[in-house]
């Protein structure tokens, strides 16, 4: 049997694809005209190199589309020149359907591919990735792969899906499909949110609960028919009675994202967005190579649950004004509840924040409105090369922004009142110049919030000059807000005694403060979550216990109402020999290559 791998080193070469899928989180890359679209051949192979520095002895080559690349083949062969033992590609099918050029792939070095397919038929899979004939062409890739079974040159070869709601029902007949190409391994994930793909969030997004039983479906099958399932971005002890039909291998792996900037081997201090723990992880024989659950993929039950007991531990009567952020993963029954715990708890003035895209849409307006909340404040953010958003990095949200007060406008909000926060800088100008927020302004009594200059974390500086001329700018706007405010959320002494002073004097009081807001605090907050939501305000300070006046703790976020048994020792043992036995083998490890069928028709 050929031996195992051990690192694996996965490398994004960009975000050019030429499918155009509708779960795909990385779209919104694609539209930002400074945004780098392909790494460069000589990053790739300088992040290659550090791999191999760093005893890895797999290089996965993903993308968007890496196939598509003129120099495709070529970091292939630098690949395996360098010393990969292994050379795997992760591909929509589409260029590699050509024998030619497929053979010239596996004559660079490529060992391993893995073909994204979502369907069972055409009419599913080109429907999903936007682009017609690319399941013929997917197809054709397997049957290219499974011939080399037998040759001096087999490339292993599995299928990649997402799961979602157009093919949520049919993983089933997707696996029977596959299995007759000759696929043995199987990677299913479901769709994952990110601000990309917000939008199609009611196209793409399927219950926790349809995902597992319908993966647990193909599991099963896979325990009868002797090939595998592998789980993407799901924990396996939601599959605990079908384990003999997963494969649960687990290597160290290292990931450059394509818009790594720093040196090689500095990678991302976050991914695109975090997960979160189970009851039974503490307890769990993979705990330590399984990461929990998706943070999309959390009950609406356990993300407003995180809400309420924050809200418990602060004390209305210190902190009469709440603002709400990070509910964007909420529906609008999740919303109105929060809203309402919010003000049962006694705060008065509970205003959500909104920062233009959400799982609710247009519905988390009505549902602030039923809960109870006394305003909305809008955030805008505008491009942020010091976060870790990598949209933030490139672009603000204003066209998401745009799109929450054409959602607005088709909702009464009376009584609530309407807010829009932004940085006193030039991205906030030219957001207020944009011809909807001037109509906005027109139709609304609106009030502009704005950050304090001096909270951005640049040493103190209060960037008076600045704030005046930004001030100057927005009074000469043809249409403009009702009042300007400046928020400075628990002020300290410094900036109670002498800043906001200062900044009232020096504009002839054409400004006015608020130090009264508390900013709900969260897991949210943290980066591995915070780069799914606009609705963070970003106003600086810490809220405070009223008794020990140290920073609130923030709870972490558990899915608490899902209740699975740990993963054993033992069960992982039996699932290997139950496996082992379905093939005739004496141990449960997957066969060779060469051993995954024989080979199809076309």
């Amino acid at each position: 049997m050929a031996a195992l791998h051990n690192k694996t080193l996965a490398v994004e070469t960009g975000v050019f694809c030429n499918n155009h899928c509708i779960f795909c989180y990385q779209k919104g890359y694609r539209h930002l005209p400074e945004y780098q679209k392909l790494v460069s051949k000589e990053e790739i192979i300088s992040r290659m190199q550090w791999g191999i520095a760093n005893g890895f002895d797999e290089v996965s080559l993903t993308g968007g589309e890496p196939s598509i690349r003129p120099d495709f083949l070529e970091l292939v062969q630098a690949a395996r020149e360098m010393g990969y033992r292994r050379v795997a590609l992760t591909t929509n099918g589409w260029r590699l359907a050509d024998p030619e050029f497929f053979a010239k792939a596996v004559q660079a070095g490529l060992t391993s591919l893995g073909v994204s397919i979502h369907g069972p038929d055409a009419e599913t899979h080109d429907k999903a990735v936007n682009h017609a004939g690319a399941f013929a062409r997917a197809v054709k890739t397997v049957f290219n792969a499974v011939k080399t079974h037998g040759t001096k040159k087999p490339l292993r070869i599995n299928t990649f899906s997402v799961v979602h709601r157009g093919n949520v029902e049919q993983l089933n007949q997707m696996a029977e499909v596959f299995y007759a190409l000759g696929v043995r391994l199987m990677i299913f994930q479901p769709a994952i949110l990110s601000k990309s793909n917000f939008a199609e969030a009611s196209v793409t997004r399927v219950e926790l609960d349809r995902i597992v039983f319908a993966i647990r479906s193909a599991a099963m099958l896979a325990m009868d028919r002797g090939f595998r399932v592998k789980l993407f971005n799901l924990p396996p002890c939601l599959f605990g009675d079908v384990l003999s039909g997963l494969d649960l291998v687990s290597y160290e792996r290292a990931t450059f994202k394509e818009h790594d900037e720093d040196a090689a081997g500095d990678l991302s201090a976050g991914e695109e967005v975090g997960f979160v723990r189970l009851p039974a992880c503490e307890r769990c024989a993979l705990k330590r190579s399984c990461p929990g659950l998706h943070v999309t993929l959390m009950p609406q039950e356990d993300m407003a649950s995180h809400f309420e007991e924050a809200i418990a531990f602060i004390n209305s009567h210190s902190h009469d004004q709440l603002w709400l952020p990070g509910t964007d993963l909420m529906r609008g029954t999740a919303i109105a509840r929060v809203v309402r715990k919010a003000r049962l708890a006694g705060f008065s003035d509970t205003k959500l924040t909104v920062g233009g895209s959400s799982v609710a849409a247009r519905a988390t307006f009505m549902a602030a409105k039923q809960g109870g909340a006394t305003g909305i404040v809008l955030v805008h953010h505008g491009q942020d090369s010091n976060s870790s958003d990598r949209i933030l990095c490139h672009q603000g949200n204003d066209l998401h922004l745009i799109k929450a007060i054409e959602n607005l406008a088709t909702v009464p909000v009376d009584p609530m009142t309407v807010s829009l926060l932004t940085s006193a800088d030039e991205a906030a100008i030219e957001f207020l110049r944009r011809p909807e927020i001037q109509d906005f302004f027109k139709q609304n009594d609106v009030t502009l919030y704005l950050r304090a200059t001096w909270r951005s974390g640049d040493g103190g500086n209060l960037k008076i000059k600045q704030l005046k001329l930004f001030l100057n700018r927005v009074l000469k706007l043809e249409s403009g807000p009702a009042k300007i405010v400046l928020v400075a959320p628990s002020p300290r002494l410094w900036e109670a005694t002498l800043a906001l002073p200062y900044i009232s004097i020096s504009t002839l009081g054409k400004i006015r403060f608020d130090l009264t807001p508390t900013v709900l605090p969260t897991a949210f907050r943290d980066h591995r979550y915070s780069v799914l939501n606009w609705s963070l305000p970003r106003l600086g300070g810490m809220v405070l216990d009223d008794f020990t006046q140290e920073p609130l703790r923030i709870r972490p976020l558990i899915a608490r109402s899902i209740r699975t048994e740990p993963i054993t020792v033992q069960a992982l043992a039996n699932a290997s020999r139950e496996y082992g036995a379905k093939l005739g083998l004496s141990s449960g490890q997957p066969p060779r290559p060469d051993a995954q069928g024989a080979n199809p028709k076309p």
